[in-house]
């Protein structure tokens, strides 16, 4: 199984907080995702952040074991279903 990590979760991830890096942290070995909506939200706060340069080192970091997922017609279907 795969789990689609949402925004937030990342972005605490980034920032260390303890919840977040511990659930990542238990969850890689089953299979981490996100969607390229998502990569481009946490490069939004990565270059607000006060240390881009850091917080961009992480989440290179982070995406060694992280799926980006591409947006298609179909999956964008199965979204509003969901």
């Amino acid at each position: 199984m795969t789990y689609l990590v949402d925004t937030d979760r990342i972005a605490s991830y980034l920032n260390g907080r303890p919840d977040a890096v511990a659930l990542l942290s238990s969850l890689r070995h089953e299979g981490l995702a996100i969607s390229l909506i998502i990569y481009g939200e946490i490069y939004d706060g990565i270059y607000a952040s006060n240390d881009p340069r850091g917080k961009e080192a992480t989440f290179l970091e982070l995406l060694r074991r992280v799926e980006v997922i591409p947006l298609t017609r179909t999956i964008m279907k199965r979204f509003a279903r969901i």
